[in-house]
């Protein structure tokens, strides 16, 4: 039998489960909670696949360990969480410097050496103390997020721009192309942060001309982004703003306007695919058939809602809005255009 989730995704989910607890878990509660055991398989398959998971953690030094019994008399498998967390290093900033120079050596290798530079990098980053400078952006990961390529260069060079911006509160100017018109306009913004999500980065920050907060991917910036030079501050980052969840943010959720409930029915057999995937702020109601309700909020745009008409077209038509109105009316015009372009 295939599993359903991916092996480093399973292992991964066994490793945040374990590490959450705080207290030994029995395999029984692992097989019922962890996604990747909680599967139709029989119990004696699903125990051996968990037999090759705790080897396979072991081998790269993930202690999970097992205990018949605590001070409290309960019994089952933890992680030490003194011997999987590292020490924290003290880095200056110029070896958190050297390590950037080091990660930008190390992308550009493709052998054992490289790919364990790249490994030892990133676990380094952790306690680099540029996060600080930048504590409401990801971008210590930008020495390992990109392949090779010309395009990958402009977009680095941006990208190092841009976080030297984010850390001074300098104003960045770039053009921009949009990706709904294809206009390429000048833009001027206030960065406030820097995510990574679906192998792009994003900036998001205030555009000035349209006092908006909005988020821009770099890959469609245009030329060299300017900064200007100073030490001095020239914008203060709102109150309780936080990159990671305004990156996560679907691209139907974008517009301004009023949320509407969105209702959307899933086959049983890709019902179980949107419930493992399940973003900020929706929910999933399964049904005794197999199939499932996903409830998200949408708003009215005819640019944002043509993304999610997209993604629900990828599901090959085992799925069906059923509310709002006018999205189920967008949702059969466009897969009717889908079939008359492919007819």
């Amino acid at each position: 039998m295939i599993d359903a989730v991916p092996k480093f995704e399973r292992l991964m989910n066994l490793v945040a489960y374990l590490l959450a607890s705080g207290e030994p878990v029995p395999f029984s509660t692992i097989r019922k909670s962890v996604v990747g055991y909680n599967d139709f398989a029989r119990e004696d398959a699903v125990e051996k696949r968990f037999d090759r998971d705790k080897k396979e953690l072991r081998e790269i030094g993930i202690p999970v360990e097992y205990i018949a019994s605590d001070e409290q008399g309960r019994d089952g498998y933890f992680i030490p969480r003194e011997a999987y967390f590292h020490t924290e290093l003290a880095l200056t900033q110029d070896e958190a410097t050297l390590l950037v120079m080091l990660g930008n050596s190390a992308r550009n290798g493709n052998d054992a050496v490289h790919a364990n530079l790249r490994s030892a990098l990133l676990k380094m980053a952790i306690d680099s103390p540029l996060q600080e400078e930048v504590a409401a952006s990801v971008t210590q990961k930008r020495v390992h997020a990109f392949t090779r390529g010309k395009r990958d260069r402009a977009v680095l060079d941006n990208l190092d721009r841009l976080v030297n911006a984010v850390a001074r509160r300098k104003p960045a100017k770039f053009k921009y192309k949009a990706a709904s018109t294809n206009r390429v306009q000048q833009r001027q913004v206030h960065p406030y942060g820097l995510g990574y999500r679906g192998g792009e980065w994003y900036l998001v920050g205030l555009d000035l001309a349209r006092d908006d907060l909005r988020q821009f991917k770099l890959s469609r910036v245009q030329g060299t982004v300017a900064v200007p030079k100073g030490k001095k501050p020239e914008f203060d980052m709102p109150t309780g703003f936080d990159v990671e969840k305004f990156v996560d943010r679907d691209p139907w959720e974008y517009e301004k306007g009023n949320e509407e409930d969105a209702h959307i029915v899933f086959h049983s057999d890709v019902a179980w695919m949107v419930r493992e995937n399940l973003r900020r702020g929706q929910t999933f109601e399964e049904r005794k058939d197999g199939t499932g309700v996903l409830h998200l909020k949408v708003r009215k745009s005819d640019h944002t809602h043509s993304k999610l008409l997209q993604y629900l077209a990828s599901f090959s038509g085992q799925c069906a809005v059923v509310k709002p109105a006018w999205l189920r009316k967008q949702a059969i015009a466009h897969l009717q255009e889908l079939r008359k372009r492919y007819d």
